[in-house]
């Protein structure tokens, strides 16, 4: 590193870890706090072990949504490496309100024309009693900056929700608002995401890598 960019240009890299299978079934989660099952965590293991073995990838802190198919895992990661360990309530699911913890089945049978609505442009339609798009984004957001100013230039973990997910994909890609955009992203029980972010005095420039680059 030269002079220059020992004065202030730092590139901070962050790993987004979806937690694996859960119990409970077909159900909207959200805020719903469900175990992991047991191939869930055997899922879990298995991301971080390609990260950390095959990929050598060292990590200076874990973030952990407080809900237990994620924060589980996290405290068992800390307990094993000793790497410090936050729960961070930013980082859980949106709530879906009165439709949390329901099966899509019940779901469709009594709110089919609401829930093909929310699916299709989730920012025109909020679940009864839930939380707005425009809401989960902006925690999500303010939680984004905290760290990039507090942990810069380090690697980190952030073990959450695919809906979180997909918001920081979408953001590091420049999309927001776009309708059917988030259903586009696919993202299997213990997907991995990669995102770098390289700030300088000129702004910051954000990659989502897409492998293991």
């Amino acid at each position: 590193m030269s002079i220059e960019q020992s004065k202030g240009e730092n590139t901070t890299v962050f790993y987004l870890l979806r937690h694996g299978e859960c119990e409970g079934g077909k159900i909207l989660r959200g805020h719903t706090d469900v175990a992991i099952s047991p191939t869930g965590l055997f899922q879990m293991k298995t991301a971080f072990e390609q990260l950390t073995e095959n990929h050598n990838v060292e990590f200076n802190h874990i973030f952990s949504s407080p809900l237990r198919r994620c924060s589980e895992f996290g405290l068992s990661l800390y307990l094993k490496s000793g790497v410090p360990l936050k729960l961070d309530s930013a980082l859980k699911e949106i709530n879906f309100g009165e439709w949390d913890g329901e099966t899509l089945e019940s779901l469709y049978q009594t709110n089919a024309q609401m829930i093909e609505m929310y699916w299709k442009n989730p920012w025109a339609m909020t679940p009864p009693d839930g939380e707005s798009m425009l809401d989960f984004e902006s925690r999500i957001d303010t939680l984004w900056q905290s760290v990039l100013t507090d942990y810069a230039g380090q690697t980190l973990l952030f073990i959450t929700h695919a809906g979180v997910i997909r918001h920081l994909m979408s953001r590091a890609l420049g999309v927001s608002g776009a309708a059917g955009f988030y259903t586009q992203l696919s993202l299997a029980y213990a997907s991995v995401v990669k995102i770098s972010v390289f700030s300088s005095a000129q702004g910051q420039f954000t990659k989502l890598h897409w492998g293991h680059d």
